[in-house]
C-alpha cells in the first residue's frame, strides 16, 4: 500500500510541476508602500500558500498544546475537590 501511495504522490508532483510551468506568467501586483511588482504566478501562489498554512501551523504545533493543558486543569483541580472528603459541622445537641 505504500508503493501506491508513493506512485500517487510522484503523479500529483509531476502534475503540479508541469502546471507550474505551463503557467510561468508574470503577475503584477501591488505592494503596501505602492511599489509595482512582477511575481511569476506558481511563486505568487507559493507566497500565498505558505501564508495561510504557516499561521495554522503555528497555531496546531506551539498554542494549541498550551490552550489544552489549561483546560485540563480546572477538571482536575475539581476531581481534587470531589475526591476530598468535606469536613461538616455536626451539631453535638
Amino acid at each position: 500500500m505504500a508503493i501506491v501511495r508513493w506512485v500517487f504522490l510522484a503523479v500529483m508532483a509531476a502534475l503540479f510541476i508541469l502546471l507550474a510551468v505551463s503557467n510561468w506568467t508574470p503577475v503584477d501586483f501591488i505592494l503596501p508602500d505602492g511599489t509595482p511588482k512582477a511575481l511569476p504566478l506558481p511563486l505568487l501562489l507559493g507566497i500565498a500558500f505558505l501564508a495561510g498554512v504557516i499561521p495554522t501551523w503555528i497555531w496546531h504545533v506551539l498554542l494549541r498544546p498550551l490552550a489544552e493543558s489549561r483546560r485540563v486543569r480546572p477538571a482536575r483541580v475539581e476531581q481534587a475537590q470531589v475526591a476530598a472528603p468535606v469536613a461538616t459541622p455536626s451539631s453535638g445537641a
